[in-house]
């Protein structure tokens, strides 16, 4: 019955939910309300998980873990944004520059990294299948998109290939929303599934 419980309320008040953007003409002065209090309850829910990681990181210093100091990393880098943040303010033009020349590196290196692990993924594909029409077309489509995307070949004095590779410019584009449509989808019947009740069933 504990296991139940989260489910049956996440079921209720999500059908509630649907019901009041349903019926928006009732309950137009109380989504405004439920919708704050969402916000409320997923911040402190945010705050504690971040307190939680903060008192474990500083208990593996605290008992010398092995790998300490990148807990020694992540605390200080922590305690120093949020002072800094409530010092300075959320606004302050400083601050906001310093936050941005560290998180830019960190999001290109980790994108390098996704870059990284798909190359090996695709080496992984090409051992696996082996050499097939599916692996070839792959990975000539790979490099025909990266070389488009690139800049290296240029089509500006030809008006008709210029047009067609600007097309196939937006093919990965397509894929892109294709893929969170994909994943879009899986929400909904994830959602669908808790509404209804079937995860508890399954147990």
């Amino acid at each position: 019955m504990k296991q139940r419980t989260p489910v049956i309320v996440a079921a209720i008040s999500g059908f509630i939910l649907l019901a009041a953007f349903l019926f928006q003409e009732f309950t137009a002065p109380y989504l405004g309300l439920v919708l704050n209090w969402a916000i409320i309850v997923s911040s402190v829910a945010l705050l504690v998980a971040i307190a939680s990681l903060v008192v474990t990181h500083i208990r593996f210093i605290v008992i010398g873990r092995k790998g300490f100091l990148y807990s020694i990393v992540l605390v200080v880098s922590f305690l120093a944004t949020l002072i800094l943040g409530w010092y300075l303010g959320l606004d302050d033009p400083d601050y906001l520059e310093g936050i941005r020349t560290v998180l830019v590196p960190l999001e290109n290196a980790l994108m390098g990294l996704i870059a990284l692990i798909l190359m090996s993924g695709a080496v992984k594909i090409f051992r696996v299948r082996g050499w097939s029409i599916l692996t070839v077309s792959f990975g000539l489509s790979a490099l025909l998109f990266l070389f488009l995307n690139l800049g290296f070949l240029r089509f500006d004095s030809i008006p008709g290939v210029n047009v067609i590779v600007s097309n196939l410019q937006r093919l990965p584009i397509i894929g892109a929303r294709g893929l969170l449509i994909g994943v879009a989808l899986g929400a909904l019947l994830m959602g669908l599934q808790v509404l209804f009740g079937q995860e508890v069933m399954r147990e």
